[in-house]
């Protein structure tokens, strides 16, 4: 059911906008589905010989009621709504932008900090698993495998094979906001480095202890579910603002409108990302940290798990809390000028 969606920054409630769903209600369409989400979960099927094919293979994810109450908890949590209500608040805010200026520029270079943990972190992980296989014992190949695939699949929409393109889809989305300099580092933000770095800490935790002991275990373990709860955030993140991305894009460029395949690449970035992918991405990492924790005989903690979501949605939060600071200054500096001109 649509509503009316105001934006939350306490400087913006003059101007209500309408959206079909908010971050919460995203989370807890997913959630109430999980079971069916996680009963469709597979590795994909693969080619062995030209005459033979190996079928998908099932996930195996346990304990999924408890799962979805501590998903569900994290959700309803007052740093997740706290979280939640700042991106919310940025998004709007940039939606809300007739022209560029700094704050966009802010924007677009610390939105593309909190989107690194494919690379700072998952991808860190299958480097670990794939270092770690040659000297993996025989009994246990065949589970540190579906460990690795799992794992392959959180990260193979992101800079996978046979992804053309990927990497330029940012580029063309601040092209049409007229924000291509964002990349350039006066336009960093401290709260959203301090994010990506506490990412890229994640991601090399442990990497060089024993493969037997509990320092590798726990920091594997950890990276995982740091993946878990990223890839379930960008889930709401990029279906809330593919609500209504196409619009703003025409209404930023009309000329879109008649090149549909110019309109495909501007909005590529948040549509190519919207949808169940980041939430199966999400299913994924949660696949393989479970087969992680048998394959090592050790309980997968799920109170760790909400521990570890709850973190990482304070750390988030305070990177769009920064974002949307920036716009609404912006926001209200524009309007004081209106107001002069008038």
């Amino acid at each position: 059911m649509s509503q009316t969606f105001m934006e939350s920054h306490p400087k913006t409630h003059s101007r209500p906008v309408l959206v079909k769903r908010s971050m919460h209600e995203l989370g807890e369409l997913f959630i109430e589905a999980l079971p069916t989400h996680i009963a469709n979960l597979k590795i994909p099927g693969r080619s062995i010989t030209e005459q033979t094919r190996r079928p998908p293979l099932p996930a195996s994810i346990d304990n999924i009621e408890a799962l979805q109450q501590t998903m569900h908890e994290v959700l309803c949590h007052p740093i997740t709504q706290q979280a939640q209500q700042h991106a919310e608040s940025a998004f709007l805010l940039l939606l809300r932008k007739d022209s560029t200026d700094s704050s966009t520029l802010r924007f677009f270079n610390g939105w593309n900090e909190t989107h690194k943990t494919t690379s700072l972190v998952s991808a860190k992980v299958i480097m670990r698993l794939a270092a770690d296989a040659v000297s993996m014992p025989a009994h246990m190949q065949a589970s540190h495998n579906t460990v690795m695939a799992h794992m392959h699949e959180v990260a193979k929409d992101d800079f996978g094979l046979g992804h053309k393109g990927h990497d330029g889809m940012y580029r063309y989305l601040t092209a049409v906001f007229g924000a291509s300099d964002w990349l350039e580092e006066r336009y960093s933000v401290s709260e959203c480095l301090a994010f990506s770095e506490f990412l890229y800490n994640t991601g090399i935790a442990g990497h060089k202890a024993a493969m037997t002991s509990d320092e590798y275990r726990e920091s594997t373990m950890k990276a995982m579910m740091v993946s878990i709860s990223s890839e379930l955030w960008n889930g709401r993140e990029y279906n809330f603002l593919a609500q209504f991305i196409e619009q703003k894009l025409l209404c930023l460029d009309p000329t879109l409108n008649a090149n549909p395949q110019a309109l495909r690449n501007a909005k590529g970035y948040v549509m190519g990302h919207s949808g169940e992918v980041e939430n199966r991405h999400g299913l994924h990492a949660l696949a393989a940290a479970q087969a992680f924790a048998r394959m090592e005989d050790i309980d997968f903690d799920i109170p760790q798990l909400k521990k570890v979501m709850l973190d990482y949605n304070e750390r988030v939060g305070k990177a769009f809390g920064a974002l949307a600071g920036f716009l609404a200054e912006a926001h209200d500096t524009d309007e004081r000028s209106e107001k002069q001109l008038a």
